[in-house]
């Protein structure tokens, strides 16, 4: 059997494959609508722009009461069981789509997608929380966020050719789920508790231990005997009853960057259209968010190592200066190369984010809520995307699908620039999780 490193030891390679099979039906709804809106204006001729807009939107707004649901309700004693039923409910929607021939039915499928898939996204880094730990950990979670990202491009260019056989087959990439529905028996904890090696630290020196008897107690000058503080105090106190505080921050700034970096797939393709860019370039230069969101993931530790402590800081400009050369420069080489270093930021900061939650959670049972608020947050960005670009153009009498979303983005990634900057070594913005810890 083949083994990696957990950082406290070593688990199967299977199940870290397991568990990172998760990872590849995360951002699955709403995918295999995109692709197919002209061909389903064919199919459903007096169906309205709205309805067919809102196959590829609801699963999203579906899955946030699911995603704090699945927080709410999993514990390690039934969080693999519960991940069964939503891939398993995942994996029939997948299936019903294949026999779906009005709006309604695919409406309600739509829905049914979403609370599969809501059961499903908190664990998918939460069990990674829970089996790794440090360096390993942060690697892992690199490689999660990497993998859902290359999932997006791979599914968007399959579901495309499968459209051209038939537009029923585009909804096969909904059965993706049955892949790690298979590797479940590789995630229970018993075949983990069974297979995996812990490791143990070399054996300490047995020294003599004083006689508290004959050692003098400290008085306060009443004379009366004063306490000793148990020396881990501070930390506890700061990560335990404060992590909620320091869970509100990372939320904040994950729904933040999410909003400002998913104009990239949702205004450019008007604004390339706007420029006089056919179809196949828009569809290069959106895919190279995704593609550079899941080099940054792959490589994060090295990534790590170059920036170090200011890695964070680093990100942050990165989308930054893609945002404003997005509305600067208006050729189809340039996009892509401003859409990459977006997209790099982005996946640089997403598994950093990812680290941190797991950080604070003050228990494994808890990790699955604080990831479902997290999520949460991260759906929450992605919905109200349209709803603030149209009302700012709106206040700034400007068109919302041209210059003025990038740079009111790119303006908003300024100010939490300068906070990452002045704030560099609070939790929120630093690097390395343990910063706080390791200064107190």
């Amino acid at each position: 059997m083949k083994y990696v490193s957990s950082g406290a030891g070593k688990l199967p390679l299977m199940t870290m494959l397991a568990i990172l099979s998760i990872s590849l039906v995360v951002n699955l709804p709403g995918l295999a609508i995109s692709p197919i809106e002209g061909k389903l204006h064919e199919v459903f001729p007096h169906v309205s722009d709205l309805q067919i807009q809102l196959l590829e939107v609801l699963p999203n707004f579906v899955v946030i009461p699911f995603i704090l649901l699945a927080g709410k309700i999993c514990n390690p004693r039934n969080q693999i069981f519960i991940l069964g039923i939503g891939l398993s409910l995942y994996t029939l929607t997948g299936v019903l789509y294949f026999f779906a021939d009005t709006m309604v039915q695919l409406i309600l499928l739509g829905c049914l997608l979403g609370i599969g898939c809501g059961l499903v996204i908190p664990l998918a880094a939460s069990l990674i929380s829970q089996y790794f730990v440090g360096a390993a950990r942060a690697k892992t979670l690199g490689l999660k966020s990497g993998l859902s990202n290359v999932t997006v491009i791979i599914g968007t260019l399959f579901v495309g050719w499968m459209a051209e056989i038939s537009w029923h087959l585009s909804f096969i990439v909904y059965m993706l789920p049955i892949i790690p529905l298979c590797l479940i028996p590789f995630m229970t904890s018993s075949y983990i508790d069974k297979n995996k090696i812990v490791a143990t630290p070399p054996p300490l020196e047995p020294r003599k231990e004083p006689d508290v008897r004959t050692l003098p107690h400290p008085v306060d000058s009443n004379g009366k005997p004063i306490q000793p503080k148990h020396p881990t105090n501070f930390n506890f106190h700061f990560f335990g009853s404060k992590s909620v505080v320091l869970l509100a921050g990372i939320i904040a700034l994950y729904i933040v960057v999410t909003y400002s970096t998913t104009i990239v797939s949702y205004f450019l393709p008007f604004t390339m259209q706007h420029y006089h860019l056919n179809s196949g370039q828009v569809g290069v230069a959106t895919a190279m968010f995704y593609l550079a969101a899941s080099g940054a993931g792959f490589t994060l530790p090295a990534i790590r190592n170059f920036f170090g402590a200011r890695t964070m800081q680093a990100a942050i400009l990165m989308v930054v200066i893609g945002l404003f050369a997005t509305a600067i420069f208006h050729h189809d080489i340039t996009y892509c190369i401003c859409v990459l270093v977006v997209g790099f930021g982005y996946g640089i900061i997403q598994p950093v984010i990812y680290d941190k939650t797991t950080y604070i959670a003050p228990n494994t049972a808890a990790s699955t809520r604080y990831f479902s608020y997290l999520l949460t947050g991260n759906y929450i960005g992605i919905a109200i995307v349209p709803f603030v670009v149209d009302a700012m153009a709106k206040l700034f009498n400007a068109t919302a699908d041209t210059n003025f979303s990038y740079v009111l983005n790119g303006s908003i990634m300024v100010i939490v620039l300068i906070l990452a900057i002045v704030k560099r070594d609070s939790f929120v913005f630093h690097t390395d999780p343990t910063f706080l810890k390791k200064k107190a």
